[in-house]
């Protein structure tokens, strides 16, 4: 791959160190994705504690472009009501409720279908139509109209069998975290005599005939897995001074580029200015400054683009090549000192993959720490970086 603008290239023969500052800025892009959704996140929260609804309007409501709330539908709202009512006397299955909305004429809102099962029961069960809403896991008080009563809801919930049920969080820390090396299911926990906790495949495709292991067998195994990342304080200071030199290039390429594109722009605008001129003045036909006009002012155009994206805050490699660098420092021990949760995070922050075999995990790493593995694997991290240098 070829980066224009970095003036790089990244491909099989590109040193370990090379490939690490790439995938310092491919982890850096994440960063700005994941940023974003936590602001979009944020502001739903907000817009939910306020009292008002932050997500797509269901069956019987609808959302109003002009305000950005929710109001009941007309055609459908009635039909959601009778649906609580017939329901709330006791003389309905969810299956049989089902059919009654088809017969009442009530669709989907959005697809113009007939509802299913499992759709009717989440309309049973969602708070909005009484005038509340559940949101992340809380439930707010809306301006909206209710559809039902609260006693008629309560009787619903009733009906369904109680209200939500607790949702338990992940029991066991290593539970979704490990593939079977044989099948490929997922690894599940499980609890013996009360105290011992075994991980081995669901069997979800039949037996493969793969092992279980202990709990604490498996951590240790999994500390094997970090070790591999880990890297010396000389390393890691030598890296960070290359991403420092990198971050630097890219500063002096973008000021270069910033100076070339002003220059460029200041030779179009004179050009039009004097072809104005001659335009004025009759030395050239209407024809030719039209033309001519028009390519400048094209080229004038993309000029400027390119000016206003060269002028947008890059994020600097850095920082974040810092913040990877310190934990691969110091991987084995965050690992050995944390409670089991901090170090299943750990684990998702190395690893996009790990796959259990009769005792053996196969770990592939996430970028960068791919990089790093390669590196203490191969010994040469400078001799890499040199005979490829930026």
């Amino acid at each position: 791959m070829h980066f224009v603008r970095e003036g790089a290239v990244v491909s099989k023969a590109s040193g370990s160190s090379d490939k690490f500052m790439h995938g310092i800025k491919v982890l850096m892009a994440k960063n700005y994705v994941n940023n974003l959704s936590e602001e979009v996140r944020k502001g739903l929260r907000e817009k939910a504690a306020q009292g008002h609804y932050p997500g797509v309007a269901p069956v019987g409501c609808v959302n109003n472009r002009v305000t950005r709330r929710i109001d009941v539908d007309p055609e459908r709202g009635p039909l959601v009501a009778q649906l609580f009512a017939a329901y709330a006397t006791g003389h309905y299955s969810l299956k049989a409720l089902t059919r009654h909305a088809d017969r009442l004429g009530l669709r989907h809102h959005r697809r113009d279908r007939r509802l299913v099962t499992a759709e009717i029961h989440r309309l049973l069960r969602n708070p909005i139509y009484t005038g509340d809403f559940r949101w992340l896991g809380t439930r707010h008080h809306g301006p909206h109209m209710p559809l039902v009563t609260p006693a008629i809801f309560d009787q619903v919930q009733a009906q369904l069998g109680g209200g939500k049920r607790p949702r338990h969080g992940r029991r066991h820390p290593f539970m979704g975290l490990l593939v079977c090396g044989r099948c490929g299911c997922q690894l599940t926990a499980e609890r013996k005599k009360g105290r011992y906790v075994y991980y081995h495949c669901t069997g979800f495709k039949g037996r493969c005939g793969n092992s279980y292991i202990r709990e604490e067998q498996l951590a240790r195994l999994l500390e094997g897995v970090i070790a591999p990342i880990q890297i010396s304080p000389e390393v890691a200071d030598d890296l960070a001074a290359a991403l420092r030199v990198s971050d630097e290039d890219l500063d002096r390429h973008r000021d270069d580029a910033v100076r070339q594109l002003d220059h460029r722009r200041r030779t179009l605008v004179s050009k039009l200015d004097r072809g104005y001129d001659d335009f004025v003045s009759d030395r050239i036909s209407a024809e030719f400054w039209t033309w001519k006009s028009q390519a400048w002012e094209a080229e004038l155009h993309v000029v400027e683009a390119e000016r206003a994206r060269l002028e947008h805050p890059r994020p600097l490699a850095t920082p974040t090549g810092a913040t990877i660098l310190e934990l691969a420092k110091q991987a084995v021990f965050l690992y050995q000192t944390q409670d089991p949760t901090e170090q299943r995070r750990l684990l998702e922050t190395v690893l996009s993959n790990c796959a259990f075999d009769a005792g053996t995990l196969s770990p592939t790493y996430r970028t960068p720490f791919d990089l790093l593995v390669r590196g203490n694997e191969t010994g040469n991290w400078r001799r890499e970086r040199d005979s490829n240098p930026r």
